[in-house]
């Protein structure tokens, strides 16, 4: 049983700017694990907030200085290099698990040997579902049918939705993937499969990591009856154009790395896509970042 174990699962957070959302996190964590022991290890990427002073001044804690630079998956590694615990969990600092939460993502696991990694319900700040906490893996079919919107594709079977509808079940089921933003996987797993691709800066590392799972013959579990809030992209939203440039370079690497023996002219209007809507992104981002003008003041 885990509860044998010295610690039952770590925490990692790597976090950018948001200080009161980590707090806030940090302070759900004790009544998140139920019954089980944690270890609690955050990565700190951020400058200019007090973000390490409020570390420093916490003892259910191991604070690691990270950079502005490093990114998510590479920051996350790190963070669980230093931990022992059969079980982590990533997690970003504007969720809030609720009560048990954490422990019975953990009994899922517990109680289901081929599977590797889970994710709860992840709940937006208006009560609605969070689209990403449950989704099919990108592929070209349903690729082509979220940038064309052609309904064709799906209609005639040839796609699975990248995000499947919202289910009134509340079994436990399998899924391609969970959100990033509250992962539990097993170490063993994480370890045989390399971990994060760190060239993935913030956006796609979670699908990376859970595509290389299934295809090492691992699942992955949707846990709908337990709940975890997320504030979403409240450290996204202070880099806007990075944020849109890295979310479209990701797309470009996920496809390249897993879709890169397709036929060829499959790719092109795949990678032409990508790169197509990554520039009218970053290009409308740069357009809204340029001070505007304001009668001659500066």
């Amino acid at each position: 049983m885990m509860t044998e174990a010295a610690v039952d699962v770590a925490v990692v957070i790597t976090t950018f700017n948001v200080r009161d959302l980590l707090a806030r996190c940090l302070d759900r964590l004790a009544a998140a694990a139920g019954w089980l022991t944690l270890e609690v290890v955050v990565v700190d990427n951020g400058f200019g907030d007090d973000t390490w002073a409020m570390l420093q001044a916490r003892d259910d804690v191991r604070a690691i200085r990270g950079s502005p630079d490093l990114g998510f998956g590479a920051a996350n590694n790190i963070g669980a290099t230093v931990t022992t615990a059969p079980l982590i969990l990533f997690l970003n600092p504007d969720t809030e698990p609720e009560p048990d939460s954490i422990a019975l993502m953990a009994k899922e696991l517990d109680c289901r040997p081929k599977a590797a990694a889970a994710g709860p319900r992840l709940t937006l700040s208006d009560g609605s579902l969070d689209p990403a906490g449950r989704r099919n893996f990108p592929r070209p079919a349903n690729a082509l049918h979220r940038f064309l919107g052609s309904p064709r594709i799906l209609r005639r079977g040839v796609a699975k939705p990248y995000n499947p509808k919202e289910s009134l079940s509340t079994a436990v089921t399998e899924i391609d993937a969970v959100s990033g933003a509250c992962l539990m996987v097993r170490r063993q797993a994480f370890a045989a499969v390399g971990g994060f691709d760190p060239r993935f800066f913030m956006y796609g590392d979670d699908l990376d990591l859970q595509r290389r799972l299934a295809d090492a013959g691992w699942h992955t579990l949707y846990i709908p009856t337990v709940r975890v809030w997320h504030r979403k992209r409240q450290s996204s939203r202070q880099r806007p154009i990075r944020t849109r440039f890295e979310f479209y370079r990701s797309m470009w690497r996920y496809y390249s790395k897993h879709h890169g023996r397709d036929p060829w002219p499959l790719r092109a209007v795949v990678l032409g896509g990508i790169l197509i809507l990554g520039c009218g992104a970053v290009s409308r981002s740069l357009a809204a970042w340029r001070p505007r003008e304001t009668g001659g003041a500066e």
